[in-house]
């Protein structure tokens, strides 16, 4: 009876060895993804006004949406971005209002992540209409790799490339031919936390054709005023090289604007 005790006990432990390293090896070949990945969403808004008479007569309003979130096997970012200004000259005696800026900007990414959650493969789209550039819309979609080279508690580091199609069109009175054709996108992205409520950005993109570039440098430096409101400086460059004679190549912007972060 001892006997077979033992060798029941023997079989037992041999069994439960087995399974065990059996586990340890299936689990070795599966991703390793963050604890609470899937609940890692966010949405921020912006929002600047500045109103000014007297001397000088202006108004202009800038909104922004960015939402993302990060999931087991996807991630997503959607970016919505606004600017409205209007000013006011004198003429022969009388003050005239007309519209001097006008944007809207939108674009999406998808990500999908590989064995290594850091480094993905990508589908970006977007889409600009800005009244004051030469063109209708301006449009484009590109996939390709991505990768984050790293994240940590101060800094976070990644960068995507890839082919696309891009579709510019310029404004009837131009007389110009639709500009579309293959393009090379490539975008940077660096972030750095100073202390719990400063934090820097930068991020830079590039759409390279065959005959013109289109790039765009954004940089700013965010301060949080409490738990879920901030205010943050922002400086934007965009250069491109297919717009009209008539239209500058360059066109910067300067925005102090309110964050607020719904989750």
């Amino acid at each position: 009876m001892k006997k077979l005790l033992l060798l029941l006990t023997f079989c037992a432990w041999h069994s439960h060895a087995q399974l065990n390293i059996m586990r340890s090896l299936y689990m070795a070949e599966k991703p390793s993804y963050a604890i609470g990945e899937d609940s890692e969403m966010s949405m921020i808004g912006e929002f600047g006004l500045v109103e000014a008479s007297g001397n000088t007569s202006t108004s202009s309003v800038t909104a922004k949406i960015n939402a993302s979130q990060e999931l087991t096997h996807w991630s997503y970012q959607i970016i919505s971005d606004f600017l409205y200004k209007r000013s006011a000259t004198e003429i022969d005696g009388e003050n005239v209002s007309a519209t001097s800026a006008q944007k809207l900007f939108l674009s999406s990414q998808i990500d999908y992540k590989l064995l290594d959650p850091n480094n993905r493969v990508f589908i970006y789209g977007e889409y600009e209409d800005n009244r004051f550039s030469g063109f209708d819309y301006q449009t484009a979609v590109a996939a390709g790799w991505t990768s984050r080279l790293w994240r940590d508690d101060i800094s976070e580091l990644k960068y995507s490339i890839g082919p696309g199609y891009s579709v510019s069109k310029y404004e009837s009175n131009k007389n110009l031919a639709d500009d579309q054709g293959i393009i090379v996108r490539a975008a940077f992205e660096y972030k750095h936390k100073f202390n719990k409520q400063a934090t820097f950005r930068q991020f830079v993109s590039a759409e390279a054709a065959s005959d013109s570039t289109k790039t765009k440098s954004e940089t700013s430096l965010s301060t949080k005023i409490n738990g879920s409101l901030a205010m943050k400086l922002t400086f934007v460059v965009n250069h491109d090289t297919g717009v009209s004679q008539e239209t500058e190549e360059l066109d910067t912007e300067t925005a102090v604007t309110l964050v607020y972060q719904f989750f």
